[in-house]
């Protein structure tokens, strides 16, 4: 299990979903053998998406959880495409990447607002999630 290579908030998300950790690539691989990526924006509102994990993602009909505050959201990488910005992935860093702003993702999405309204928690969200899939 290579740990060190996920934020705390991951390490919860990850536990949450039952699901085994990956040391590179996307975050994990949940029970139903799906790869996820989970993101987290806290100093800005928009979340960084690498290029090799996000084409992985795509590849293998995989999916992102984004966190943004105590707004959580599962979009599949596929639809996570439609969003992003045409032309190429910025090359300023180690890897490639491009930013899904939180305006384009976290509202309207249904899970979070029922998260809000005390409708359901996050833990009973992704179990039913898992439990219908």
């Amino acid at each position: 299990m290579a740990t060190s290579f996920h934020t705390i908030n991951e390490n919860k998300i990850i536990k949450i979903l039952n699901a085994t950790k990956r040391g590179r690539g996307a975050d994990a691989i949940d029970p139903a053998g799906v790869p996820f990526e989970v993101r987290e924006s806290k100093k800005t509102p928009k979340f960084r998406l690498q290029k090799d994990v996000h084409d992985y993602l795509v590849k293998n009909k995989g999916y992102y959880i984004l966190k943004r505050g105590k707004d959580v959201l599962k979009i599949d990488a596929g639809a996570v495409t439609k969003l992003l910005k045409k032309g190429d992935w910025n090359k300023d860093r180690y890897y490639p990447y491009k930013f899904l702003h939180c305006k384009d993702v976290m509202s309207g999405s249904g899970a979070i607002e029922d998260v809000q309204n005390n409708q359901t928690n996050l833990v009973d969200y992704f179990a039913n999630y898992f439990a219908i899939r």
